[in-house]
Parts: C-alpha cells; sequence; structure tokens
C-alpha cells in the first residue's frame, strides 16, 4: 500500500506560513497561559501573607495589572490562533478534495471498484477533514504543549535542581501511562472507522436500491442489515470511549499525586523560600500537567491524521500513472473473453464507425458483456483490450472519455430534462439540446420538464430515450445501448435505430437487441455476436460489483 504523511499532505494543501503563524500563536498562548497561572497563585499566596502580616506598604496594583495583561493577552492570542488554524483548515479541505478528486479519476476501474460507495465517501468527507484539522487539533496545541513543558522544566531545574530532577522522573511516568492508553485505544478506533464505512455502504446501497428491495418485500432485511451496521459502529464508539476514560482516570489520579509530591519537595528542600513563591512554583507544575492531560487527545488526533493519510494515498498522486495515457485509436478488443455458461470465450474488435450487434436470449449475458467493455462489470486480466492496453491498465478517466455506457434503467438526477442533458454537454445551447432529443424521438417534451427522482415521472420509454439523448450529447468514440428500443412501439422503435447511425457519423455502437426486434433494424451491421443460451446464476454466485457513477 502506498504511504504518504499526513504533515506532507497537509503542506500541499495549506500555506507553510498559515502553518507556521498558528502554531506560533498557540505556543504564544500557551505561555501566557502558564504565566498568568503561576503570577496568579503567587499574588493570592502573597496578598494572604500581607494581610497576615497587616503590611500596609506592600502594593499589589503592579502585580494584578500584570494577572490582568496575560489574561487579556492569552484571550486574543487564542482567538487570533484560532482564527488563522480554522482558516487553513478550510482553505486545506478545498484544496485536498479537488486534489482528491482529481486522484480518482486516475484510478483504474479495478481500483475504483474497489473504493465502495461508504468507502470512497469517507475519504472525501472524514478523512480529508481529520488530515485538514491537524494543525489547529494536533500540531499547534502539541508544539505549544512540548514548549510550554520544557520551559517549565528549565525554570525548575535552574531554580530547585532537586524538584526539577523529581518532576522529570514524574512526567516520565505520565508519558508511560499516556502512551499505554493510546495504544489500547487505538484499535478501538480503527474499528469505528470500519464500522462507520460499512455503515456508509449498508445506507448507500439501501437507497440506491430502494425501489428493487421495496418490490421485492427486502426492506426489513434492509433495515436490520443497516441496525446491525450502526450497532457495529456503536459498540466500538463505546469501546473507544471507555479506553480513554480509564486513561485519562489512570492519568489524573497520577497527576494528583505528582503534584502533592512536587508541593511536598518544594516545602522540605527551600525552607527559607517565602511560601508564595512556592505556590508559584507548584501551580506553574500544575500548568504542566494539564498539558499532560491533552497529550492522548494529540495523540489519538495524530494517529487518526495518519491513518486518513494513508488511506489518502491511492488519491492523493497528482498524476497517476495508469492516468498519463491517452486512448487515440478508439477501439475495442476482446481476447477470449469468457462467456457465462460456456466454455468457448468470445473474440471481437470494436473499432471505427459502424454498427455492433450483440443478440441473445434472456440470461445470455448481453448486458455483462457490454458492462465488461466499459469497465464496469469485472473481466478476467487481459481479456478486454482499449487502444491494444488492458481495460484495467487505464485510468477511468480515460476510459470513460472514449465509451459510454448507457443501460437499460440509466440514472437521471430528479431535475429538468435540460438539467439531465446538460451533465453531458453542460455549455450546450437549447438548439443542441432539442437536437439530441429529436434523434430519440423527444421533440415533444418540453425541457423544462421535471422528470422525478429516478425519472420517475418518465414513461420507461421516455426514461431510456432520455439517457440515450444524453450519450449522443456526449458524441463518444464508442458508445454502449444496452436495449435502447425495449418498451418501445415499432415506428418509434425503427426511427430511433435509424436516427442513431446518422448522428453519430463517427461513433462505433454496440446496440444489444432481443432476436424479435433484428428486423427492427434498416440497415446491414458490420458484425453480429449471438450470445448462447446460458442459466441465469444464483443470487449467491453474482460476484460483479458496479460502480455507481
Amino acid at each position: 500500500m502506498n504511504r504518504i504523511s499526513a504533515w506532507r499532505l497537509l503542506r500541499t494543501a495549506a500555506p507553510r506560513r498559515a502553518l507556521l503563524t498558528g502554531t506560533l500563536l498557540a505556543m504564544a498562548a500557551e505561555l501566557s497561559g502558564a504565566a498568568l497561572l503561576g503570577v496568579s497563585g503567587w499574588l493570592l499566596a502573597t496578598c494572604a501573607v500581607v494581610t497576615l502580616q497587616a503590611n500596609t506598604t506592600w502594593s499589589w496594583m503592579y502585580p494584578s495589572g500584570a494577572v490582568r495583561a496575560l489574561a487579556l493577552t492569552r484571550t486574543g492570542l487564542r482567538y487570533l490562533e484560532r482564527l488563522v488554524n480554522h482558516r487553513t483548515l478550510l482553505a486545506a479541505q478545498v484544496a485536498l478534495r479537488a486534489r482528491l478528486a482529481r486522484g480518482a479519476a486516475g484510478l483504474t476501474p479495478r481500483e475504483l471498484r474497489a473504493q465502495r460507495d461508504g468507502t470512497l465517501l469517507t475519504r472525501l468527507t472524514t478523512d480529508v477533514e481529520t488530515v485538514a484539522g491537524l494543525p489547529a487539533n494536533a500540531i499547534a496545541p502539541l508544539v505549544a504543549a512540548i514548549t510550554t513543558a520544557c520551559l517549565v522544566e528549565g525554570l525548575l531545574l535552574w531554580t530547585i535542581p532537586v524538584l526539577g530532577a523529581v518532576e522529570l522522573i514524574v512526567w516520565a511516568v505520565g508519558l508511560t501511562c499516556v502512551r499505554h492508553a493510546h495504544y489500547r485505544a487505538r484499535s478501538h478506533l480503527a474499528d469505528a472507522a470500519e464500522a462507520r464505512a460499512a455503515l456508509r455502504t449498508a445506507l448507500l446501497g439501501s437507497r440506491a436500491a430502494f425501489n428493487e428491495l421495496r418490490c421485492l418485500d427486502a426492506l426489513p432485511q434492509a433495515q436490520r442489515s443497516a441496525a446491525s451496521a450502526m450497532a457495529d459502529v456503536e459498540s466500538a464508539e463505546w469501546a473507544t470511549a471507555r479506553a480513554e476514560r480509564h486513561g485519562r482516570l489512570t492519568l489524573r489520579l497520577h497527576s494528583a499525586l505528582g503534584q502533592a509530591a512536587v508541593l511536598v519537595i518544594a516545602l522540605r528542600t527551600a525552607p527559607a523560600q517565602p511560601i508564595a513563591v512556592v505556590v508559584g512554583e507548584v501551580l506553574l507544575v500544575a500548568t504542566g500537567w494539564e498539558l499532560l492531560e491533552r497529550l492522548p487527545r494529540l495523540m489519538q488526533h495524530l494517529a487518526q491524521a495518519r491513518d486518513a493519510a494513508g488511506r489518502l494515498a491511492s488519491l492523493a498522486a497528482d498524476a497517476h500513472p495508469a492516468g498519463r495515457r491517452r486512448a487515440a485509436v478508439h477501439s475495442i478488443d476482446t481476447a477470449g473473453l469468457p462467456l457465462i455458461g460456456s466454455p468457448v470465450g468470445l473474440t471481437m474488435t470494436v473499432a471505427g464507425p459502424g454498427l455492433v450487434l450483440v443478440t441473445g436470449p434472456n440470461g445470455s449475458g448481453k448486458s455483462t458483456l457490454l458492462g465488461q467493455l466499459a469497465g464496469r462489470v469485472p473481466a478476467p486480466a487481459g481479456t478486454v483490450l482499449l487502444d491494444g492496453t488492458p481495460l484495467y491498465d487505464l485510468a477511468a478517466q480515460t476510459v470513460a472519455e472514449t465509451v459510454t455506457l448507457v443501460e437499460a434503467d440509466d440514472w437521471l438526477a430528479d431535475d429538468t430534462v435540460t438539467a439531465n442533458l446538460r451533465q453531458a454537454a453542460p455549455s450546450a445551447d437549447t438548439t443542441t439540446l432539442r437536437a439530441a432529443l429529436a434523434v430519440v424521438g423527444l421533440s415533444a417534451l418540453p425541457l423544462d420538464t421535471p422528470v422525478g427522482p429516478g425519472g420517475r415521472l418518465l414513461s420507461q420509454g421516455q426514461r431510456r430515450r432520455l439517457a440515450t439523448a444524453r450519450a449522443v450529447l456526449r458524441r463518444p468514440p464508442v458508445l454502449l445501448l444496452d436495449e435502447p428500443v425495449a418498451g418501445l412501439d415499432r415506428p418509434t422503435a425503427e426511427a430511433l435505430l435509424a436516427a442513431l447511425p446518422q448522428a453519430l457519423s463517427g461513433t462505433a455502437l454496440v446496440i444489444t437487441l432481443q432476436e424479435q426486434d433484428l428486423d427492427l433494424l434498416d440497415m446491414t451491421p458490420t458484425t453480429v455476436v449471438r450470445l448462447p443460451t446460458a442459466e441465469r446464476p444464483h443470487v449467491g454466485e453474482r460476484t460483479a460489483e458496479h460502480v455507481r457513477g
């Protein structure tokens, strides 16, 4: 698996100056907070001592002014740090998602199918947010915490070496506790991430196949599947929270014992030291312990960002090696492609303008064959070639620019006819859109007609022809049509089959037809492929995965 560090990925999406500015502001704010706590403790203790001694000559105005100045400085720096880091987060999210979308276009069909719907959505949402939030959630707080802790420890070693040495030992024990708790929670975090991706896949798959599930009365099973996936997510998240909670409790107990030990040592090793100074030192040490309590959360953010960057590695390439190839000849070859239920392989070539007719009885594999030619259905490696190159060695974008497949029940957006047509040609004018509708016999269909969810407001024949008109606007080198005349009356079907070769004179057409529809053609195909009768596979034997565009 390709690996890429989260920091390296982040640097390509966020300006270094913004990252450095946010980190410096966080450091300054943390140091101001530590100084505020130490000075405040010293001031309160001094005021109590002065009151007991009835000393009226001591002035509290300058120390209290310093406390107020430190408080205002810390608040202002915190606010500026949030502004800078959140602006960096938003900019990094936009840049990363654009880069990853380009990287997804460079994946081969085999690699793209490996990204399930829920998995790919997780990559482009949760994983991108995790990497983009690294400066605000981990880098700036971690650098600020380490810097402050080092300065506090250095001050203790300079003033009271024994106290500084003891504090180093206590810190080492605390870091060991943090590391142990982190590794305990990490495995649960991985389980939670995998469970969330599985839940998204289940929900997206059920939503896409809602009509089919309802017709098959399989909605209860789909609901139980989604509920089981949700229960897995909750269980993994609960286990993660429990491990984190136990780690925090252990660390806080250790913190309380450590601070008590530091207070006792400070009082015993420096009896001549003013009590106010001792209180200030102990509160300064408490600042370090407050930072130590943040380490589990910071380590968790770092681990999540590292894992997210690893998952994004396959999409993060600016130019995928397979994506550099561009199809030029626009020919598809099949070399011994195995057919369903037949030991004989199919060998044919689709090249240049012309008509390739695929026919056969129901269940013979006509739709499967077109899916394999388009790279949507898995085929044995080396059996489908595009311009002499195995289809799975080419980028998905290259295949999409060369081959267009119109399935028997193609997807339509819940929008108007115009919006659906302009998915293929965004800059097409009204005249061009009407010309495409005329090719498929939908001249009377107004462009502003809403099609409804999945095209339900149109008839089955209108849905097929609208999807075909959308493909006509693309003018692809190779166009695959899966039974485009199913459900049409004879005059409409004949007109459609006659208009397509005329409108796409430079396109290689591959059309599947039922045997009873062969007489609808008024031209002789350049190639005819007759598929043998095959027994439909059982549901459990279907292994082909369709990639939704």
